[in-house]
């Protein structure tokens, strides 16, 4: 449950500072990277991790505080293996699946391995602020708890990720946006985010196929990765199936059941969503936005986008 508690035991430099917004960077002999925290709305806090570690880490919880929030977490890379007391077992926590959980006055020890980029996000939602999440029912229909505790309604809750999640959490992670704006589509983003997650627990899950080994999924999702990162020159699905070590068969069909969709339409929505975000931000005129997401003609890139939202994208501009 990579969490803020990884984030202030290490020691590290603020980068900046402000009201709703700190950043603090990693000190080059413990590792590297980043981690930033925004303070969204009273309640609400989303924490972005970015770090590679050269040591191994162990984080040692003597009791979640009894105000402990309901947090959301969701890794991009890497892993952490996580014991808790009310778990049976050390719990994997990686790419590919999401977690939501709320596990006040229990003890805990996090594991986090050197030499693994350890990309995170967190989403803190406090109680007191968010009356309307019904615990006790999320409780109920969480089976990954079998030790009992004190507190009422403990909660611990894995999902697979899903592609409308990946792209609320690209979305999270690029917002462009400054200041006020920011927060509150952060915030909004957030709270879609969350959404996402109950849906998942309140609905029947599916399952990955057999066929797919974690290390697998792992793979897909390093491809997914890559597949972001170079969004305006992608690679072809070979060359992307040699780059994460797996068979271009293997990676069409797996990032199909992954993601629910194929490679290249999980690229054409991305780029899309991107174009969406840079609209909004009313700093980007049609033709800079189908540049940006790698459009040569605006009349393709008009074209491509009304057809994906069913309006045109001056309707987003402000």
């Amino acid at each position: 449950m990579l969490g803020y508690s990884l984030h202030v035991s290490l020691p590290a430099i603020l980068l900046n500072a402000d009201q709703d917004e700190q950043c603090i960077t990693l000190p080059a002999q413990f590792g590297s990277g980043y981690i930033r925290r925004h303070l969204l709305q009273p309640g609400l806090i989303l924490d972005i991790a970015d770090v590679e570690l050269n040591y191994n880490h162990v984080n040692r919880i003597q009791l979640h505080s009894p105000q402990m929030p309901l947090t959301a977490s969701f890794y991009l890379s890497g892993r952490a293996i996580v014991t808790n007391e009310a778990l049976s077992a050390p719990q994997t926590e990686q790419a590919g699946n999401n977690y939501l959980y709320h596990l006040p006055q229990t003890a805990e020890i996090e594991e986090y391995h050197a030499n693994q980029r350890i990309c995170c996000l967190k989403l803190y939602f406090e109680l007191d602020h968010f009356p309307q999440l019904n615990l006790q029912q999320l409780a109920a229909q969480s089976s990954n708890l079998s030790n009992p505790i004190h507190n009422p309604y403990p909660l611990y809750c894995e999902n697979p990720t899903t592609s409308r999640m990946h792209l609320v959490l690209e979305q999270l992670v690029t917002c462009s946006l400054q200041g006020i704006a920011r927060n509150v589509y952060l915030a909004g983003k957030a709270l879609e985010f969350l959404g996402l997650q109950l849906e998942a627990i309140i609905t029947p899950k599916s399952s990955l196929p057999a066929c797919l080994h974690p290390t697998d999924v792992e793979q897909i999702h390093k491809a997914r990765h890559i597949l972001i990162q170079n969004y305006l020159n992608p690679p072809s699905l070979m060359e992307l199936a040699r780059q994460v070590g797996i068979n271009d068969r293997k990676l069409k069909q797996g990032f199909r059941d992954v993601f629910g969709t194929s490679v290249f339409n999980y690229l054409y929505q991305y780029r899309m969503d991107k174009a969406r975000q840079l609209l909004t931000s009313g700093q980007w005129n049609v033709a800079e936005t189908a540049h940006a997401v790698g459009y040569a003609s605006r009349t393709a890139f008009v074209a491509a986008f009304t057809k994906q939202f069913k309006v045109s994208p001056n309707t987003y501009r402000p």
